[in-house]
């Protein structure tokens, strides 16, 4: 049987709909974002308690590739949930620099990117997968 799959661009666009609090939530469809160095500490709790902060974590399963970029794992994003996130996420661990180098890392690699957020006063995470030419919602 095979699993199906939800794109994440589908997947933030139902998340997003018609709520008029959309510029409030960590999903969206804008593109800037930022990969901030914070240690952890007050940097954390802070985190923790701003819904516009994204923990991070990439890594290639299938393969073991280690990411090659000096920052220590989480990364925190201050930008949206969606496609180009997850993207930045993989250009930014692995230091990758052109287009024609990330596609065929992602083809060769199969990465996933996981985000850990705050919404509702709530923890949680998504895990999305490089799956078929695009980044695909592994879970929920």
């Amino acid at each position: 049987m095979t699993e199906k799959k939800t794109r994440l661009s589908d997947y933030v666009k139902e998340r997003t709909g018609d709520n008029r609090f959309a510029l409030f939530s960590v999903f969206g469809e804008e593109t800037g974002g930022n990969f901030l160095r914070w240690t952890f500490g007050l940097q954390r709790f802070e985190h923790f308690s701003s819904e516009r902060h994204v923990l991070v974590h990439v890594s290639c399963p299938g393969t073991g590739a280690a990411p090659t970029c000096g920052d220590p794992q989480p990364y925190s994003w201050n930008g949206k949930i969606n496609a180009d996130a997850a993207e930045s996420a993989l250009w930014h661990a692995y230091d990758i620099i052109t287009e024609v180098e990330a596609l065929e890392f992602k083809v060769r690699h199969d990465p996933e990117v996981v985000f850990e957020f705050m919404e509702n006063f709530t923890s949680n995470s998504l895990r999305v997968k490089f799956v078929d030419g695009d980044w695909c919602v592994m879970d929920e």
